[in-house]
């Protein structure tokens, strides 16, 4: 068996790839920066959170993660609203633009993903798939890590399963 420091940089690139494929297909939707994207993303997966949550999933200042939300509502992709819990707080949601850019650049990772499990048979996808389980799983000890890790899936995929980032967090 190879050395670790092998794997690691096998892991590292496949990553690398596999991230750059998913920003070029996201620059062809005409969209901004992956964290543009992640942003809205974010907030089609878990709406009626604030301004808060959202700079701490894409690890942004307080005043960078308003400024992100200010350009994503310029663009008409996101709205403040008055949260119905408490009135002096904003929770954000997509718009209708918002939900079909959100969807449109989830479909286009998706599309990259595809191709790339596509390239395995059916054993090693079986092989594979509990190996990313154990890693990802492994990976974070609390919901925002976990947001984090998650913030550009298709959530809807993974939680009908058993997400395994989400069900590794202690209660």
């Amino acid at each position: 068996m190879k050395n670790d420091d092998y794997l690691e940089n096998l892991l590292g690139a496949f990553a690398t790839a596999v991230s750059s494929s998913v920003d070029a297909q996201v620059n062809e939707l005409g969209g901004r920066s992956l964290n543009h994207e992640a942003a809205l993303v974010t907030v089609y997966n878990h709406p009626d959170e604030g301004i808060d949550t959202l700079s701490k999933v894409l690890n942004l200042s307080h005043s960078g993660a308003v400024r992100l939300v200010d350009t994503l509502e310029k663009e008409a992709l996101l709205e403040r609203k008055q949260s119905p819990k408490d009135a002096r707080a904003v929770i954000l949601r997509v718009t209708k633009k918002g939900k079909d850019r959100a969807v449109a650049v989830l479909s286009a990772r998706s599309g990259v993903l595809a191709d790339a499990v596509a390239l395995l048979n059916a054993e090693q996808k079986s092989h594979v798939t509990p190996i990313i389980e154990a890693l990802l799983s492994s990976m974070t000890d609390n919901r925002m890590n976990a947001r984090r890790i998650c913030r550009m899936c298709d959530e809807g995929v993974c939680r009908p399963l058993g997400c395994p980032v989400e069900n590794s967090i202690p209660e």
